[in-house]
């Protein structure tokens, strides 16, 4: 109401045509110019005023609002946080029982698996199925045991007895093969030595792997308690 009543007397067409070169009529008199003055001034008083003040008290609480949401997120973050943490430690509590429950149920079973009577059969089973393709044999066991302390890890060997002293010759002389094998190069067999006889035997193997060193191009090998 005010722009248009002051365009009107300026002889203007709208607001964007209002310049300070438009202003400047002597058409305009000092009173008229006076009341829209006043007109502007009551206009900011009880319109603009206001609202800048309740746009402003406005801003403030929505600036303390998203402060609140802003607490209200890092507190949801923390308990879901420690919800997780929860979780893990309860899974983890589970699983550790769990493992208790299998490892004992391992070691009743590897008792069992490892007695004597298990181990002679499954020697037994194993020379009837893998020896025969190893060694060309099939040698029947007569006893079987593991000797040595028992400690955990430790690879404890195994004294087993054939039903003929010819089938343990065939054995043993043909126990190399092994050698050549993925799955039991780590494996040998050899008699069952006194302790006299296996200082003797390893005697005779260090004068062997000497001989052996000194002279790689020669062939030498241990027959009849000698090295030749």
């Amino acid at each position: 109401m005010l722009m248009n009543d002051k365009c009107r007397g300026y002889g203007i067409n709208g607001a964007e045509n209002l310049t300070a070169k438009a202003l400047d009529k002597p058409s305009v008199v000092k009173a008229q110019m006076a009341e829209w003055l006043y007109s502007a001034l009551q206009l900011l008083d009880y319109a603009s005023l206001p609202i800048m003040s309740n746009a402003s008290s406005q801003l403030e609480r929505l600036r303390a609002d998203k402060i609140s949401d802003q607490e209200d997120i890092i507190q949801l973050q923390k308990d879901l946080v420690n919800k997780k943490n929860e979780e893990i430690r309860l899974v983890s509590k589970t699983v550790e029982a769990e493992l208790k429950t299998i490892s004992s149920a391992l070691q009743q079973t590897c008792s069992t698996a490892l007695s004597p009577r298990n181990i002679a059969a499954a020697v037994k089973t194993v020379s009837k199925e893998e020896d025969r393709k190893q060694l060309g044999e099939k040698p029947q066991i007569k006893q079987c045991r593991r000797i040595g302390l028992k400690r955990t890890r430790a690879v404890r060997p195994i004294i087993f007895s054939a039903r003929s002293t010819d089938i343990v010759h065939q054995i043993l002389r043909k126990a190399k093969r092994l050698r050549t094998t993925d799955e039991y190069k780590t494996a040998y067999i050899s008699p069952n030595r006194t302790p006299e006889e296996q200082a003797i035997r390893k005697q005779l193997v260090s004068e062997l792997r000497v001989k052996r060193s000194g002279d790689p191009n020669s062939r030498y090998f241990i027959w009849k308690g000698e090295v030749v």
